[in-house]
């Protein structure tokens, strides 16, 4: 856990706030540190990190819980892009529903 948040710290300005975030998440849940509530700390973490960086929280929606888990996977075989792209994604949408409750 040490050196995921050392690698939160060198690229939380370093690079796109979304990358870093998904990064993190996907990593987070690949060492599995706690025995319960892995997914939700890591959405958490990822969340926190964008949140300081000025976005909303990326929520995931329930129908996208199977794309979630199948980008999760082929980010365990190296392949982030799917994953990254489902949290920017995410992000969008969370982004467009906070306007659309905006509206007067």
């Amino acid at each position: 856990m040490e050196v995921l948040c050392q690698w939160i710290q060198e690229n939380l300005e370093a690079q796109h706030p979304i990358v870093t975030a998904a990064i993190t998440h996907f990593n987070m849940a690949r060492i599995h540190p706690f025995d319960d509530g892995n997914g939700r700390g890591a959405r958490l973490l990822m969340n926190l990190i964008l949140m300081k960086r000025g976005y909303p929280p990326a929520i995931i929606k329930r129908e996208k819980r199977r794309q979630y888990l199948e980008t999760l996977r082929q980010a365990d075989k190296g392949n982030l892009k799917g994953f990254v792209e489902l949290i920017a994604y995410s992000l969008l949408h969370t982004q467009q529903v906070i306007l659309a409750d905006c509206k007067v």
